[in-house]
């Protein structure tokens, strides 16, 4: 009898064993994938950032496929919402295109670590949340994975177009002089009662300054 259950014993020890070796296989796209979503915000102007993190060996199809690929392509969506505006479409690094020999079609993947990026404007004055999925299927030079999606949710501070201060419109000046400056992108500036405005294309700065200041007389 003690033979038996010793026996009955040894015989559960290898079915769980075997059981639990065929659980360890099991892989999972989380697994091999990790996905982490923030804001970069400035005032009404705000970057959605997607940062990509595939373990060794494990990459992601691109969002963007070579012509005439039959691969799965990830993708980046946010709900619609009243509370912002999508700027452009989903930014994406460079990828890693290549034959791939077993199918012999090219494809386009993404493998180490990658920032994913939608710019958006806010336009609601409240704090608000937006929601949103990331798909993709993760693959191997063996293997690939089935189809995954991840949901996400990032908080987002609301704004108003007056929210957007002095100071937010001097940090992007690269030469500033007697109340006239010139920002990165070539645009002009020009201060008239401690305020920043915008000089109109076709119009020069110390111009417009003049304008400004014998409307702003004028008014007064």
């Amino acid at each position: 009898m003690i033979k038996q259950s010793s026996a009955f014993a040894a015989l559960l020890l290898v079915v769980f064993g075997f059981i639990q070796g065929l659980t360890g296989q099991v892989e999972m796209p989380p697994d091999k994938v990790k996905c982490e979503f923030t804001i970069s915000q400035d005032g009404c102007e705000a970057t959605l950032i997607a940062k990509i993190t595939m373990v060794e060996h494990w990459h992601i199809n691109s969002i963007v496929l070579p012509e005439g690929t039959f691969g799965y392509a990830t993708s980046l969506n946010f709900d619609a919402s009243s509370d912002y505006k999508k700027v452009g479409a989903v930014r994406e690094p460079k990828a890693v295109v290549e034959l791939d020999e077993a199918s012999q079609e090219m494809i386009s993947y993404h493998n180490g670590t990658v920032y994913f990026k939608q710019k958006i404007k806010v336009v609601s004055e409240k704090d608000f949340e937006i929601k949103g999925s990331f798909s993709y299927q993760t693959c191997d030079e063996s293997k690939c994975l089935m189809p995954y999606t991840e949901d996400f949710t990032i908080k987002v501070k609301g704004c108003s177009e007056e929210d957007v201060s002095q100071t937010e419109i001097e940090k992007n000046f690269i030469e500033e002089k007697d109340g006239i400056a010139k920002d990165k992108d070539g645009t002009s500036f020009v201060k008239v009662n401690d305020q920043w405005h915008e000089v109109p294309k076709g119009n020069s700065a110390p111009f417009y300054k003049k304008y400004l200041t014998l409307v702003d007389n004028d008014e007064k």
